[in-house]
């Protein structure tokens, strides 16, 4: 019986869509996903993006009940599906997979606690939080040109759930700093360290 499956994707395609059973996770092997949540109000907060290597679903799987966001193909992706009964099956026989997922699920918690304080400061240690966590992302992931990230205005409005107006500003608060470049499709990093300084960093709020 076949315990991993082979499954692909398109640009826009959803891999896995909040509040379904989570009955199995993916193992990201190419490509690029984005994760999303549809808050009280009917209002999409995008959390961010994941690259491979990388795993999505594994809290549903884990946790037993349902998925607790929107995963959309960002990319052509590929991934390899893994149900929950064999999950099951291959922590019993390979116990490091736990410990291996558990030391990543500690780093997400890790980084969400930075998350809340950058974001809880102001819009331009939220922003810089989000470059600098994305950037590293990619460096990781060896992708060609990792300083270029591509945002746009709508996306960097979804991510941190910020009027266009007050990302404008912010925006060009940091161009003018030598700290990025920006157009309405995508954002370079010049500085990534500058930026990374500021991200929580509460002396110069612009809010």
């Amino acid at each position: 019986m076949q315990v991993i499956t082979e499954r692909r994707y398109y640009p826009g395609q959803v891999i896995l869509e909040q509040d379904a059973e989570g009955e199995a996770l993916h193992l990201i092997t190419g490509g690029v996903v984005r994760v999303s949540r549809i808050s009280l109000g009917s209002r999409e907060r995008v959390l961010g993006d994941v690259y491979a290597p990388g795993v999505i679903g594994e809290t549903a799987v884990l946790g037993g009940g349902e998925r607790s966001a929107t995963v959309r193909a960002q990319t052509d992706v590929t991934t390899l599906m893994l149900y929950r009964s064999h999950f099951k099956q291959i922590l019993k026989r390979h116990p490091q997979v736990l410990w291996n997922l558990s030391s990543m699920l500690v780093q997400r918690v890790t980084f969400l606690n930075d998350e809340l304080i950058a974001f809880g400061l102001n819009t331009e240690s939220a922003l810089s939080h989000v470059f600098t966590s994305l950037y590293r992302q990619r460096v990781q992931a060896g992708v060609p040109d990792p300083q270029v990230l591509p945002l746009s205005t709508q996306d960097i409005m979804a991510r941190i759930s910020s009027s266009r107006e007050t990302v404008s500003r912010v925006m060009r608060k940091l161009d003018t700093a030598g700290l990025l470049t920006y157009t309405s499709a995508q954002v370079t990093l010049i500085d990534p360290d500058g930026l990374e300084n500021i991200a929580l960093d509460d002396s110069d709020s612009v809010d």
